[in-house]
């Protein structure tokens, strides 16, 4: 009887930088979410509310690499036609939509981490916190 052979996991498929990315924004996006943990025992809501903003944006973008770097690479080329300048927007539009289905909760932490962000602002401005 033959064991059968395992699925190769996600990230043996990635690459070096894209593991590199991944390892870096969850290090400082950990990093954020317990500064925000002390700021909140110190009882500094604003500042508190701004770092896990900040964190939770971080987690967002570990999805990103491949369009991040798509995005990269396209603005290195020399080649700056109209007909290619098209082709390579409407290939990233692509891209931006592949990822955002397959990875439907980082729109959404995306979108958090911003309001987070936002309200800590406002109440910085408004000494209320």
């Amino acid at each position: 009887m033959e064991a059968p052979n395992p699925k190769p996991s996600p990230s043996a498929s990635s690459s070096l930088g894209e593991r590199v990315w991944s390892n870096v924004f969850f290090v400082l996006s950990a990093a954020l979410a317990s500064l925000a943990l002390v700021q909140f025992e110190a009882g500094r809501v604003a500042r508190a509310l701004g770092d896990l903003g900040a964190a939770v944006l971080m987690i967002s973008l570990i999805s990103q690499y491949p369009f991040i770097r798509a995005v990269i690479r396209a603005s290195a080329e020399e080649d700056g036609t109209p007909e290619r300048a098209r082709r390579r927007h409407e290939e990233l539009m692509r891209q931006a939509a592949e990822l955002k289905a397959a990875h439907p909760w980082s729109d959404m932490a995306g979108r958090a981490g911003w309001v987070l962000l936002g309200i800590s602002l406002v109440l910085r401005f408004t000494g209320a916190a």
